[in-house]
């Protein structure tokens, strides 16, 4: 692929494998660790991570507009400083409210940083190319929970989790940032330079609402994004309650960004065949049996690793099908508004979705909250069935 060879997509590559295991995965890696430590209860904890996911959702449409406005030179490689400091003020904590103070913060930085943003400059500044950008870029980032988990779990054996969120602060500040101040400067450059695109026919931000497509476009993928948000902060409560070994459940954790990437090679050589609508159905449709699998694993632990794989195979390629299907859909002008738009359902339910599986788990257990993680993918794909076909 001549986009991997782009030295602003190849910096973009790194940057966000390094972001993701930082400032996202290092709450689910490290759960465990925060709970044995200041004892705080589950909902406790995991209402920090649902605030976090939440500032990141409602703030997702202005993230774009800055974007559209070029503003990513300085807003990507400011996220990655700034949320490497934010790692930093972690480890000094002794109280809840300042770990949901800190997390709050890092709700902001998550927007400035993570894939929304990424995305958003990406189209802006390739076009029609976008889709085979956000593919490269997804294939590296997919690796961020295999780094993420093993990586906190062997630093925490040697000197604790505080030694965990010193690396993955060094990382953000020496890797991650001066890449992205490289790849959003030399991105925003081309798009500058490059024609505007007569022929898309766009649907303006404030006119989105009021069309049927954005609804099912919109709550389609947020669906999928409830079981997602439950597995990523529940992931090794939920295996350690279907009785999984640890070593096991690290194995199956690991497994995940791989199993991402495979997907989405998958998604590549069948993209051409099979249009973007039907390729998110089919990833709804992994997830959802991926929960199956997880449920499963209550008499056979050894299936925990077919979870692995499908919930990753499976939630990478709906992470590339979501700003894919909404470009087909609404076009290309002011794309960071409307992928802002569009994702802002899909990141409120993921950031529901901690505290909504350490609720069910609290009333009856991980039953109905393994139910709801196969229901819900389903509905999903059943909602994109609606949109029209080209």
């Amino acid at each position: 692929m001549r986009l991997i060879r782009d030295p602003a997509i190849l910096a973009l590559m790194g940057m966000q494998i390094t972001v993701w295991a930082g400032l996202f995965y290092s709450f689910p890696a490290l759960v465990l660790e925060w709970q044995a430590e200041f004892g705080w209860r589950s909902p406790e904890i995991m209402g920090a991570f649902t605030l976090a996911v939440a500032i990141y959702a409602l703030g997702a449409p202005l993230y774009g507009r800055l974007i559209d406005r070029g503003a990513a030179p300085l807003s990507l490689p400011l996220g990655t400083v700034m949320g490497a400091g934010l790692l930093l003020g972690l480890t000094g904590i002794e109280t809840l409210w300042a770990f949901y103070l800190i997390w709050a913060a890092m709700g902001v930085i998550m927007g400035l940083s993570l894939y929304e943003a990424t995305f958003a400059i990406v189209t802006r500044a390739k076009g029609p190319a976008a889709r085979q950008a956000i593919t490269a870029i997804t294939l590296v980032g997919g690796f961020a929970s295999t780094l993420a988990y093993p990586l906190s779990h062997w630093l925490t054996e040697i000197g604790g989790w505080r030694l965990a969120l010193y690396v993955f602060a060094a990382l953000n500040l020496v890797l991650a940032a001066p890449l992205a101040a490289f790849a959003a400067t030399r991105l925003e450059r081309d798009a500058r330079t490059a024609q505007p695109q007569e022929t898309d026919v766009a649907a303006p931000p404030a006119r989105l609402l009021r069309r049927s497509e954005y609804w099912l476009v919109a709550i389609g993928f947020a669906a999928s994004a409830l079981t997602l948000g439950i597995f990523v902060s529940h992931l090794l409560p939920i295996m350690a309650a279907q009785g999984v070994p640890d070593d096991l459940a690290i194995w199956a954790a690991a497994l995940i960004g791989p199993s991402q990437v495979i997907g989405r090679i998958a998604m590549m050589a069948a993209g051409p065949h099979i249009p973007a609508i039907r390729i998110a159905q089919l990833a709804m449709g992994a997830v959802a049996l991926g929960a199956v699998m997880m449920a499963a694993a209550g008499w056979v632990a050894g299936v925990v690793l077919l979870f692995g794989f499908l919930q990753g195979a499976g939630h990478g390629v709906v992470g590339i099908m979501r700003p894919v299907v909404a470009r087909e859909v609404f076009g290309q002008r002011d794309f960071g508004a409307i992928s802002g738009a569009v994702a802002t359902p899909y990141l409120l339910l993921f950031a529901l979705a901690p505290f909504l599986g350490a609720a069910l788990f609290g009333l009856a257990g991980y039953g109905p909250v393994l139910i709801l993680c196969v229901l819900a993918p389903l509905a999903g794909a059943v909602l994109l069935n609606r949109l029209p076909r080209n």
